[in-house]
């Protein structure tokens, strides 16, 4: 196994910013923070850091995302509804949700659900980021943390569908930290004793790091690659996501 030079963050959206679990390259010790800014974020995880994160990098100006059909395929029912329609270009900044609706349907011929709106800021937060530098741009990667806990599943002799159970049930936690387990162990659990309600849920912390399991993939070439194309936006981010 090689010996990994970069260190590997995994990025989940929660109520005080953006919850990181950070794995260090030298020593492989992890540590969570919670960022205020999807800025501030990368600096604290200068480059060549690895960024793996929750949502959404490339966006459309007209139509839908393969990525996104492609990952509801995968999980198949019930777990393909954690895979919302990704609004389009057109809708960043947007403040009003009736006129957000109004755009996308425009350029898709369909409004947004309230839970695409609801992120709208932080969508933009990442945009801005990527689109101010091509270094960041290069290795921040967008993973869905449900296609990640199917992989993990699958690997683990279980079934190549997403979990039936929700992210926020008791079972549904359970068995999605089930499977982390044997990866982070002791680690894991010290982060869900450590948040803060306020700041961040118990799934948020689950996700984070089942993106980081998928960031030590994306930097070891392994990860699965919907579509396999890369399709870029105008902006000519991909249009793309890893696990």
């Amino acid at each position: 196994m090689r010996e990994k030079t970069k260190d590997l963050v995994g990025v989940d959206g929660c109520k005080g910013g953006w919850y990181a679990v950070r794995q260090h390259a030298r020593t492989g010790a992890i540590e969570t923070r919670i960022c205020a800014s999807f800025a501030g974020l990368l600096a604290w995880a200068p480059a060549p850091a690895i960024v793996a994160v929750d949502m959404p990098i490339g966006l459309a100006s007209t139509g839908y995302r393969a990525c996104d059909a492609e990952a509801r395929q995968r999980l198949k029912w019930p777990r393909s509804a954690s895979v919302f329609q990704t609004p389009v270009r057109q809708t960043l900044g947007i403040r009003e949700y009736r006129t957000a609706c109004d755009l996308n349907r425009e350029a898709t011929g369909k409004g947004i659900s309230q839970q695409a709106f609801n992120i709208l800021g932080k969508i933009a937060e990442v945009d801005t980021s990527l689109r101010a530098s091509k270094s960041d741009a290069s290795r921040v990667f967008e993973v869905h943390p449900e296609l990640a806990f199917m992989q993990l599943q699958i690997e683990q002799g279980g079934e190549a569908a997403g979990l039936k159970e929700g992210k926020t049930s008791e079972v549904g936690h359970a068995k999605r930290k089930a499977l982390l387990d044997p990866i982070f162990g002791a680690t894991l659990q010290t982060a869900l004793d450590e948040r803060v309600a306020r700041h961040a849920q118990k799934d948020d912390v689950l996700d984070a790091f089942a993106v980081l399991w998928s960031a030590r993939r994306i930097e070891a070439d392994s990860a699965v690659m919907l579509p396999d194309d890369e399709p870029r936006d105008g902006a000519l981010l991909p249009m793309v996501i890893r696990y």
